[in-house]
C-alpha cells in the first residue's frame, strides 16, 4: 500500500506542485516513506496473538484440574508436564513467541506489540467456546473497543522502523529506570490481595515491555547472522529478563484475582514497548495534531476495553495468559 502511494505521489508531482502549498508533496512523500506497515508483519503478529490465545486456553484448562496447594511450586510443573493438554499449550506458547520474534525483525514495536493485545480477545473467545457459552453483550462491546482502538492507533500513528541497536547510554538508562520502577512496585506489593496483584501485574507489564525491546534487538542481529547475534549481549540478557518476568507474572496471578493483574500486564506491555521504541530506537510515529488525537483515542479505547474484558467470567480464573507464556518459555 505504501509503495503504491509513494508511486502516485511521485507521478503527480508535476501536477500537484503548482496548485499545492510549497513543499506539500515533499512533506507528503517523507511522511509516507517513514510509515512502514507491511501486511506480512500484521499477519505474523496476529498469528502470534492466536498462538498465545490458544496456549492460554489449553494451559488454563489443564491448570484448573490441579489442586490449589501446588500453586507456584515445582511439583505443579511436574504434574502439568504429564498432561497432554498442558504440553500442547506450552508448544503453542513457543510458537507464539517465535511469531513475535519474526514479526519484530520486520516491524516496529509500535506496530507489533499493540496487535499482540488481540490475543486477549482470542483467549476470551476460545474460553467461551470451550465452556459452550455465548459471549455477553458487554464482552462483544469490549472486544470491539480493543480491536477498534488498536486499528485506530496504528492508522493514526503510521508506525515506521527505527534503529533497533540503541546506544549503550540508552540501554543503561533503560535498565536503571525499569529496574527502579519494578523494585518500587514490588516494594508496594504488600497489604491487600488486590493491591499486591495490581502492583506485581504492573511490574510484570514493565518487564515484558523491556523484553520486547531486547527481543527486537536480538532478532535484527540474528537477521544478519547467528554469530553476530550470539556475539551480542542481547540473547543472554533476554533469557535472564524473561525468567524474571515469568516469576513476577506468576506471583501477580498468585496474589489475587486476574481482574487486577491482567489489565496492568496487558496495557503496560505495549505502552512501555512503544515508549522504548520512540526513545531508544527512534521509531517513527506521526506527531501531527490529528495523528496524536487518533493515537490517544485509540489507546484509550484499547485500555478501557481491556479493563472491561478482564472482568469477564471467562477470565477470572487464576491461570496463565499470553503474558505468562511469552519470552520466558
Amino acid at each position: 500500500m505504501i509503495p503504491t502511494l509513494l508511486s502516485t505521489v511521485q507521478h503527480a508531482h508535476a501536477i500537484a506542485h503548482p496548485f499545492g502549498p510549497p513543499g506539500f508533496v515533499e512533506r507528503l512523500r517523507e511522511r509516507l516513506g517513514r510509515a512502514y506497515i507491511p501486511a506480512i508483519v500484521i499477519v505474523e503478529s496476529l498469528l502470534g496473538a492466536a498462538f498465545f490465545a490458544l496456549s492460554s486456553v489449553l494451559e488454563q484448562q489443564a491448570a484448573r484440574e490441579e489442586p490449589g496447594d501446588l500453586s507456584l511450586r515445582v511439583n505443579l510443573l511436574l504434574a502439568l508436564a504429564r498432561r497432554r493438554r498442558w504440553l500442547l499449550g506450552m508448544a503453542a506458547g513457543l510458537a507464539g513467541y517465535a511469531m513475535q520474534f519474526i514479526a519484530l525483525r520486520r516491524g516496529s514495536l509500535a506496530l507489533v506489540q499493540p496487535i499482540l493485545v488481540t490475543g486477549l480477545t482470542m483467549a476470551l473467545a476460545g474460553s467461551a467456546l470451550a465452556e459452550h457459552r455465548r459471549l455477553s453483550r458487554s464482552e462483544w462491546l469490549a472486544n470491539a473497543q480493543i480491536l477498534g482502538g488498536i486499528a485506530l492507533f496504528i492508522a493514526a500513528a503510521q508506525p515506521g522502523l527505527g534503529h533497533p541497536r540503541g546506544s549503550p547510554t540508552g540501554w543503561i538508562l533503560l535498565a536503571a529506570i525499569s529496574t527502579t520502577a519494578v523494585a518500587a512496585l514490588v516494594a508496594l506489593s504488600h497489604g491487600s490481595a488486590p493491591r499486591r496483584s495490581l502492583a506485581l501485574g504492573a511490574a510484570t507489564g514493565i518487564v515484558f515491555g523491556v523484553t520486547a525491546a531486547i527481543t527486537e534487538r536480538a532478532s535484527h542481529r540474528l537477521g544478519i547472522s547467528l554469530g553476530y547475534a550470539l556475539g551480542d549481549w542481547s540473547p543472554y540478557v533476554l533469557i535472564a529478563v524473561s525468567i524474571g518476568g515469568l516469576l513476577l507474572n506468576q506471583s501477580a496471578f498468585q496474589a489475587g484475582d486476574l481482574r487486577w493483574s491482567l489489565p496492568a500486564i496487558t496495557v503496560l506491555e505495549p505502552l512501555v514497548a512503544i515508549l522504548i521504541g520512540q526513545a531508544l530506537f527512534h521509531e517513527h510515529i506521526a506527531a501531527g495534531a490529528l495523528h496524536v488525537t487518533g493515537e490517544t483515542l485509540g489507546l484509550v479505547s484499547m485500555v478501557v476495553g481491556v479493563f472491561v474484558l478482564a472482568r469477564s467470567p471467562a477470565l477470572t480464573h487464576r491461570a496463565p495468559t499470553r503474558a505468562a507464556d511469552a519470552p520466558a518459555l
